[in-house]
């Protein structure tokens, strides 16, 4: 173990497991950001799908045609039964991407499963639980990024219901301790100061507060900060080894140590911090993620 590790045990309690289990098994889950937010959904949903539980997949914005699971092409969401739909409302033309249901008509969609469903307490229930009783699982996409491995957002972004237990802001692993490039950046314009600059600590807090994580309508939200991406060793001017989670976490925790007690002060007193915050780090389509709550 090298010394960072121990520096993190030995106060913090750390996780590893599957990219579900990151989120605490949450029923309603929006990924947001860039550098893997589809391969997030899909892997989340087939993990869900494999527990025998029902589940719906959708978008807040456009994404490229699902192939992997059933679609669902309608204004109203799909009717609740076994198995793993995509929802959709129609196909756009120019791109031939297919377009989400509007942010509205999902939350009325996942309010109504609050109301007439429950989940079921183990595996038992859901073998022998009365078809339609069961309460599904929500997996939103609410971002778009194309394909890029960081987002900045405009004032009408991202698109995250309010029902929403557990959002994820997802960035590539690969970006840390390199220059990062205008083409990296999906709406590089605005966040110029963040370009050309090494990807490091002070640089990723700098862009961690001023994203959807900080906003203060998602406050109440369990909220996430995945580094997304297998761990391959990179050489840089901190000396973090990707490989090992535990100094990409230190480097977090000691840098937002250094700021918060000034970041109360600029905003006298009032907590600006989301409820929660919990930073992972691992390659979602493989399912392999450790992670750290910072608070």
């Amino acid at each position: 173990m090298s010394s960072s590790a121990r520096r993190m045990t030995a106060g913090s309690a750390m996780g590893s497991g599957s990219l579900w289990n990151m989120t605490g098994k949450s029923p309603v889950t929006t990924f947001i950001g860039a550098g893997g937010k589809t391969t997030c959904v899909r892997s989340m949903t087939r993990e869900i799908l494999s527990m025998g539980l029902p589940v719906v997949a959708t978008t807040t914005t456009k994404v490229y045609p699902e192939h992997q699971m059933s679609a669902w092409k309608s204004v109203d969401p799909p009717p609740n039964e076994k198995g793993a739909r995509f929802w959709y409302d129609r196909v756009d033309e120019e791109s031939g991407k297919w377009v989400g249901p509007s942010l509205k008509a999902v939350d009325q969609a996942i309010a109504v499963d609050l109301q007439t469903s429950e989940h079921p307490n183990n595996q038992a229930e859901v073998q022998s639980g009365s078809e339609g009783l069961i309460k599904r699982y929500w997996v939103i996409e609410g971002d778009g990024a194309r394909e890029r491995k960081l987002k900045c957002w405009e004032s009408y972004e991202p698109q995250i219901p309010m029902q929403t237990d557990c959002a994820v802001l997802v960035l590539d692993r690969g970006l840390w301790g390199k220059v990062l490039q205008a083409d990296q950046v999906h709406r590089s314009h605005l966040c110029q100061d963040l370009v050309g600059r090494v990807w490091e600590a002070e640089s990723a807090w700098s862009y961690f507060l001023r994203s959807p994580v900080f906003a203060p309508q998602y406050r109440q939200m369990f909220w996430i900060i995945l580094f997304n991406g297998p761990g391959n060793i990179i050489e840089n001017i901190q000396g973090i080894d990707l490989m090992n989670p535990s100094d990409l976490f230190l480097a977090l925790k000691n840098h937002w140590t250094e700021i918060h007690k000034n970041l109360d002060s600029e905003f006298e007193g009032v907590d600006m911090r989301p409820r929660n915050l919990r930073l992972a780090v691992g390659d979602a389509k493989e399912g392999d993620l450790r992670w750290f709550d910072l608070w």
